[in-house]
């Protein structure tokens, strides 16, 4: 659907936007994230062809993006929605049906269609502007589908709506676009909402694109310290690799030796890079196959939404994320000396 080669977009400011190379498939959930000023919504205003820039290639849908001939009918097949719902001060339908009376088109149910596919059928003769934030969204979303857009472009989406509201949007909106087979490209610094529509996951920063994969790998799998530190990865150390049998690599790292399933080599100087959730803690060591066991002490014990990080001295810092239940059943706080461990499979490497 998209593919876009040797950008380089540069503003008076002095930010830079460089991407060698990003494809995004016909059909595809592909979310961008980043930090605040990594140039996400630079980059989707790039390909809503809203922003002028002279890449080397942009083809959309089969086109010639940089063709004048071409702009025209590429941003009808597309959709652009806003971090915010903008809605006129009209009905709940008519704001849906809006797209297709300014292209021309016939309803032929269209209209009433997408109003049922994103629940909000009862809503029809409300005015907008008297919804709730969530059922804005949902009007919004059903007017940028209500046109069967071949590309729809999300920029920050649901960063106004509260946990609950977003998770059920974020639910139907991802059976709805695989069910009409809608390409996405999502902008986002939730890596949340990222994980639980995308496909494919690029990581953006500073202009440069860091790394592309699916969810599993861009969470599991980092290519880089900085797409760790941003992907929540909180236990990063450094080490060397002594040994190796097989794919099942020692690593000399903060003092201890970790033993972690790698492609590297002896004498490769690496990060080694284990997710809080990857840690289970215990109050006795227990006898299982689990590679990598450590005895320590609790620093501290910090909530962290739903759940509760854990910072362990084993001779090196290790970050263990641990339900509330399992905190309060074994009295869990700093001071305590624990068993933590996690699996040879559940570490990674970076080579430095």
């Amino acid at each position: 659907m998209i593919k876009l080669r040797n950008l380089d977009f540069r503003l008076h400011s002095g930010f830079a936007l460089n991407i060698d190379s990003l494809d995004v498939g016909e059909g595809e959930v592909f979310a961008v994230i980043g930090p605040n000023g990594a140039g996400k919504t630079t980059l989707l205003n790039i390909l809503a062809l809203l922003q002028e820039a002279k890449p080397g290639a942009l083809e959309i849908a089969g086109r010639n993006a940089l063709a004048p001939s071409d702009r025209t009918e590429l941003r009808r097949a597309m959709s652009y929605l806003f971090s915010r719902p903008y809605l006129v001060n009209d009905t709940v339908y008519n704001n849906v049906a809006l797209p297709l009376k300014f292209r021309g088109e016939r309803d032929a149910g269209r209209t009433a269609e997408m109003l049922e596919i994103f629940k909000i059928a009862h809503l029809r003769d409300r005015n907008a502007n008297q919804l709730s934030q969530g059922e804005r969204h949902r009007v919004s979303l059903a007017r940028a589908f209500v046109t069967r857009p071949r590309l729809v472009l999300l920029d920050e989406p649901f960063s106004s709506l509260d946990a609950r509201v977003k998770e059920t949007i974020i639910r139907d909106l991802g059976g709805i676009t695989r069910a009409a087979k809608t390409t996405v490209v999502l902008v986002t610094q939730d890596q949340e909402e990222a994980l639980a529509l995308a496909d494919v996951i690029a990581v953006l920063k500073e202009g440069r694109l860091l790394q592309r994969g699916g969810p599993q790998e861009i969470f599991s799998r980092p290519a880089s310290k900085e797409v760790a530190d941003f992907v929540g990865v909180e236990t990063i150390l450094s080490g060397e690799v002594t040994a190796k049998s097989d794919n099942l690599c020692s690593v000399l790292a903060g003092g201890g030796t970790l033993e972690v399933v790698s492609a590297c080599d002896i004498g490769d100087k690496v990060l080694v890079c284990v997710r809080p959730e990857a840690v289970a803690v215990s109050r006795a060591p227990e006898a299982n196959s689990v590679r990598n066991h450590f005895r320590g002490r609790i620093i501290s014990a910090e909530p962290w939404r739903l759940e509760y990080r854990l910072a362990i001295d084993c001779g090196f810092n290790l970050i263990a994320a641990v339900t509330k239940q399992s905190l309060d059943n074994m009295g869990l706080k700093p001071g305590d000396e624990v068993y933590a461990s996690f699996k040879a499979t559940a570490a990674h490497l970076i080579r430095r």
